[in-house]
């Protein structure tokens, strides 16, 4: 009895075992994440989403962590206020489930490892994989910047320019640009301070870069468009380029005006002027600019005057020597000499006057132009017209064949009287037995005009039964 009672046990005991093992392997086997959640990029302040998958089409009790921290379950009701929260969607087509960790205003914090977890009550938790997060950066509108090492540079001096952007990720590149659009490679350097980043392009400064414009353009991978700030009208500063402006020739007793003209920057201070033999004050009168030598005389003949400029970073100087005319215009005047005085001298002493020659010549070379002009407009009034007017405008003489004129009358006619059949007109002609019709009367005369007319022509005159018509 007891043996019988023993082997009922024992066969219950193992019936649910076995029902319990057919009830708990299968939730084990069957539930599993499928594959590895991808990476995710998402750039700061807008939104990310990460998803897994898992293999069973049930809404299970799924979450998203990182590292130890639950994040979001699919659980939680209240969301409000949370910056992550999960969804999760039956997969098309399959029997498997998406969850979705959406994270949005994704901050530089955000950056990191994520992964599922589903809690299953018989086998406990399982994992997924996990997924990356990487925050991506954009510059702030405020950059690049760019400026110059000083406000003002001494030509010739070593002058940096400087463009500044932020230092985030991904880094920004930074280029700088010539006037043509080129990128600069000589002389730039690259460093970072602290949360900025700097791009330096350092030269000597020349005054054609007081015109010159410098570019510095950034790019990203994250921006749409480049972003650029510019250099422009750089400050450098030059001692005066120097002209003496003056008249071509310059007469005895006729006062003369000398102008020093200069480009300079920072403008000019002073101006001085100087001769040399000295001239008598009484001679000359000088005022800034200008120098007024008053009725000169031959005896100032191989003058120099010279003019001095001078700013704050130097000073120049131009030379003239000075050639009188003895009141007839016989082609002498100035010399001008831009680097020196010598130069205006042949080896013998003598003044040069090659470029004096070569005034006269460009001077002889506008005079034959007008002559030419002058004898082509002479030929076309005294030649071309006469000819024309003879060949096409004057009256045409009509002569025999012994050469005799013909001679023409203004006006002529020819009268003419004939009858109509046509019965178109009141007054007619007698019976006419032949045709069976009664007659009309027209009569009809002819003009000619003369020939030597702009227009030839002709009038004809009809009576018609007393009627007149042209």
């Amino acid at each position: 009895m007891i043996k019988c009672v023993y082997s009922k046990v024992m066969k219950y005991i193992i019936f649910v075992v076995i029902v319990a093992a057919e009830i708990h392997i299968p939730s084990v086997v069957s539930v599993s994440f499928v594959g590895k959640p991808e990476d995710v990029s998402a750039i700061e302040g807008q939104q990310a989403v990460l998803s897994c998958f898992l293999s069973n089409d049930e809404n299970m009790d799924v979450s998203w962590w990182t590292g130890v921290e639950k994040i979001a379950s699919i659980s939680d009701h209240d969301t409000e206020g949370n910056r992550m929260t999960m969804s999760s969607a039956k997969v098309p087509a399959s029997k498997m489930r998406m969850f979705s960790l959406f994270i949005s205003d994704v901050r530089l914090q955000d950056e990191g490892n994520y992964h599922c977890e589903v809690n299953l009550q018989e086998s406990g938790k399982i994992k997924s994989s996990s997924a990356h997060l990487t925050v991506l950066q954009t510059p702030s509108f405020d950059y690049p910047q760019c400026f110059t090492s000083t406000e003002s540079v001494i030509v010739d001096s070593s002058v940096t320019l400087s463009c500044i952007s932020e230092n985030i990720k991904p880094p920004v590149e930074l280029h700088w640009l010539n006037d043509d659009g080129n990128v600069i490679a000589s002389g730039v350097q690259s460093n970072i301070q602290g949360n900025l980043v700097y791009k330096n392009i350092t030269f000597n400064a020349k005054k054609i870069d007081r015109k010159n414009k410098y570019t510095c353009k950034q790019t990203s991978q994250v921006l749409a468009e480049p972003a650029n700030c510019i250099v422009e009208n750089l400050n450098v500063y030059y001692k005066p380029d120097i002209k003496i402006q003056h008249t071509d020739i310059l007469y005895e007793g006729t006062d003369a005006i000398l102008f020093c003209q200069s480009f300079a920057n920072p403008p000019v201070m002073q101006y001085k002027w100087t001769s040399r033999p000295n001239l008598d004050t009484n001679d000359y009168m000088a005022n800034g600019q200008v120098f007024r030598i008053l009725k000169p005389t031959v005896d100032h003949n191989g003058t120099q005057i010279t003019c001095i400029a001078k700013n704050i970073v130097g000073e120049t100087s131009q030379t003239i020597v000075l050639r009188i005319s003895s009141g007839k215009n016989d082609g002498d005047g100035w010399i001008v000499d831009q680097n020196s005085i010598e130069s205006n001298y042949d080896e013998d002493g003598h003044i040069n006057a090659t470029e004096d020659l070569a005034k006269d010549k460009k001077i002889s070379l506008y005079v034959v132009i007008i002559i030419i002009i002058l004898v082509v407009i002479i030929v076309v009034l005294v030649v071309i017209i006469p000819v024309y007017y003879q060949c096409f405008c004057k009256t045409r003489i009509t002569t025999d064949s012994l050469g005799r004129e013909i001679y023409q009358p203004t006006v002529y006619y020819d009268t003419r009287d004939r009858a109509s059949n046509s019965g178109l007109y009141d007054r007619s002609l007698p019976y006419m037995p032949s045709t069976g019709q009664y007659g009309h009367w027209r009569h009809s005369f002819a003009s000619q005009v003369p020939e030597d007319l702009e227009q030839q022509g002709y009038m004809y005159i009809e009576e018609r039964n007393g009627q007149n018509t042209l």
